[in-house]
């Protein structure tokens, strides 16, 4: 696992993925929803951040998050309780 994770870190990647993802939905998807967006943030924080978990586990993790405001910081703090860091 990467010693440097943190939740800023986590949560910053998370913020990224949104803005990209939501570009991706709209010009790719013709701005239709992705069902997929889990994976898709999954391997974008996994790209960003090393593979400190298993992009499964990760688009997992993601999906058990619930979507409230902060969600970024929510996931990240979520992340990181599962990890036990």
């Amino acid at each position: 696992m990467n010693t440097e994770l943190t939740l800023t870190k986590l949560q910053d990647a998370l913020s990224a993925a949104s803005e990209c993802h939501h570009d991706y939905e709209l010009n790719i998807l013709n701005a239709e929803p992705d069902e997929q967006w889990a994976g898709w943030y999954a391997a974008y924080v996994l790209g960003r951040l090393g593979n400190f978990v298993s992009p499964t586990t990760l688009t997992q993790w993601l999906e058990d998050t619930p979507n409230e405001d902060n969600w970024s910081a929510l996931a990240a703090s979520y992340i990181l309780k599962q990890l036990n860091v």
